[in-house]
């Protein structure tokens, strides 16, 4: 009878124990992706301020936080591995070129407006494609989220309809995609990087 019991105990464990191994294991975001998407996280903040500031008519702050944008994107775009590297260098020059114009108070919204949003654009978009040149797009999907938002926001700053239309549509389409990584996994990233080149690829026509 105890050697049953045993026996029937040991099963059991062995049960529990197989059962516990078929749950899928969280997946670690790699530290250099969380740092990439905090950075971008920041900047966008410190752009959304200096329009603001600018808004309001305050030459310091908008100065101040078109300045800190430019530092910090450069460091990104210089330390970038991103396809549109050269590109987001471009618009973070064309942005620093509104700084002596921030200074005098002649910075009109339109013009800093469309500056910003297109730097957001180039940002997301080089996040975007540094994450895609890995071999696996599993635990990225929170990154990739952040940068398809981002790229999202910078659509809307630059005030045009016909071009907003469409590549709202990819964005959306990426976005439902991407989140198919947390439960299709594996099987989900064609299908992900696939609609991920399409927005890639809007955007490069925009910038």
């Amino acid at each position: 009878m105890k050697s049953s019991k045993t026996f029937m105990l040991g099963s059991l464990l062995f049960i529990s124990m197989t059962g516990l191994a078929q749950f899928p294991k969280s997946i670690a975001v790699p530290a250099t992706d969380q740092k990439a998407e905090s950075t971008a996280d920041s900047t966008s903040m410190l752009l959304d301020k200096a329009i603001s500031a600018n808004t309001s008519g305050d030459k310091a702050a908008t100065v101040q936080a078109l300045s800190k944008s430019v530092e910090s994107l450069d460091k990104t775009a210089s330390g970038g591995t991103g396809d549109f590297k050269s590109k987001l260098l471009g618009q973070v020059s064309n942005l620093k070129s509104l700084i002596p114009l921030a200074q005098s108070g002649a910075l009109s919204g339109g013009v800093l407006q469309k500056a910003v949003g297109l730097v957001k654009m180039a940002l997301g978009a080089n996040q975007i494609s540094s994450l895609l040149g890995g071999n696996s797009l599993l635990g990225k999907a929170a990154a990739l989220t952040g940068n398809l938002n981002l790229i999202k926001g910078g659509l809307s700053l630059i005030g045009d309809n016909s071009a907003s239309a469409g590549a709202g549509s990819l964005i959306s389409t990426a976005l439902s995609n991407v989140s198919l990584l947390n439960t299709g996994g594996a099987t989900a990233e064609p299908a992900v990087r696939s609609s991920l080149g399409g927005v890639l690829n809007m955007a490069k026509g925009l910038l």
